[in-house]
């Protein structure tokens, strides 16, 4: 009796070895599939941050400050406001120098604090019409990519253009607040608002 169910079982495997032969070859492809595209959609977004970092950083060296600005602060501080989604990649630039100072990455809570800053990003879930009229006679350079971030008064907008970061400049805004963009900076810029 024991050998007969074992027979049984026996010639059951191959049916059912036959049927995960089958059936393997479809959820291989699925995690094939699925794992990939998540990945590629992960690298992407981090480059897509790694490049805003290092355009913010470039930035600020391609801008110049009034000296009077410059020398009531003894650090560069690259202040942010709002969800930036990138902080850990904004982190790496701290220790680095802009204009002769160290530069320093720091978080606000509070836009009134953004006056003593030299560079701030705006997140896009902030409204920035209030943030760039209390800074626009102020030399501090205004960064976001919020959408029409430069016609509502902000200096520097990211844009994705053919899935790359370029950006917007708006040279009258940049003027008001005391700030210079090179012309180097101003040549890459998709648009540049107040001529160059």
């Amino acid at each position: 009796m024991k050998s007969s169910g074992n027979c049984k079982f026996i010639h059951r495997l191959p049916a059912a070895i036959e049927r995960m032969q089958q059936v393997l070859p479809a959820l291989l492809i699925l995690l094939l599939l699925s794992t990939p595209a998540s990945s590629a959609a992960d690298e992407a977004q981090r480059t897509e941050y790694q490049i805003k970092t290092a355009f913010l950083y470039n930035f600020a060296r391609f801008v110049s400050w009034p000296e009077a600005a410059l020398q009531e602060h003894s650090e560069f501080s690259l202040c942010t406001l709002g969800n930036t989604r990138f902080e850990e990649q904004l982190d790496t630039l701290g220790g680095k120098t802009v204009h002769g100072k160290k530069l320093v990455v720091k978080r606000l809570d509070q836009p009134e604090d953004a006056l003593n800053c030299q560079l701030v990003f705006l997140g896009r879930s902030d409204a920035p019409g209030d943030i760039l009229w209390m800074l626009r006679e102020h030399p501090v350079l205004t960064v976001s990519d919020a959408a029409a971030f430069t016609e509502k008064g902000g200096m520097i907008q990211f844009k994705v253009v053919d899935n790359k970061i370029r950006f917007r400049i708006n040279a009258d805004a940049a003027r008001t607040a005391g700030l210079t963009i090179s012309s180097k900076l101003l040549s890459l810029a998709i648009h540049v608002t107040g001529g160059r």
